[in-house]
């Protein structure tokens, strides 16, 4: 493969995986953490029931990390080719001039920003619904506080959202040099 078709397809890939796993993290907050806050197997309806809410979280957890860091992996790597190739011109990006190559960086690192930021989710909520999930697997649910586990969930949600924020920033910003 010649350069100038590598540069095409990195132009392609990077914002598209960066924009597809943002979308992947911001509907996973939008449209599933609320159903997993309010169970309808739950004694109360304002609060889960981790019979149901925790193999779903379980799931999550499973599926997303053996997805979503590759992909923003990928992504950066793409940003970071262009980044290389990059020629010395400046795009305007919301009414600001900034150079093609410190555009694909930036780019780059956001789309991996969400390491860090995981890194951050991890013992703020992701380890004790973890926890909670194993007590549930074991079949001791019953001594989960739901109050607890809601909060758990809520947090989860919008933690994800500032995930999914910085991949989309970085999908857009990517996005906006290739075309500006």
């Amino acid at each position: 493969m010649d350069t100038s078709t590598a540069i095409s397809t990195a132009k392609v890939l990077g914002p598209t995986i960066s924009l597809a796993t943002a979308g992947v993290i911001l509907s996973l907050s939008a449209f599933y953490t609320p159903l997993l806050s309010s169970s309808a197997r739950s004694q109360s309806s304002e609060k889960p029931s981790p019979s149901s809410t925790l193999p779903a979280i379980r799931f999550i957890f499973s599926r997303g990390s053996h997805t979503i860091p590759q992909a923003a992996a990928l992504a950066a790597a793409n940003f970071g080719f262009l980044a290389y190739h990059a020629p010395s011109t400046v795009a305007k990006v919301l009414g600001m001039e900034i150079g093609s190559r410190a555009g694909f960086i930036a780019a780059g690192v956001l789309s991996m920003a969400i390491g860090p930021i995981t890194g951050i989710m991890l013992p703020i909520c992701n380890n004790p619904l973890r926890e909670m999930a194993e007590i549930e697997r074991q079949g001791k649910g019953s001594q989960i506080d739901e109050g607890k586990l809601k909060e758990m969930v809520k947090k989860f949600e919008w933690l994800n959202y500032v995930r999914g924020a910085v991949i989309l920033a970085g999908g857009m910003l990517g996005l906006a040099v290739i075309v500006g």
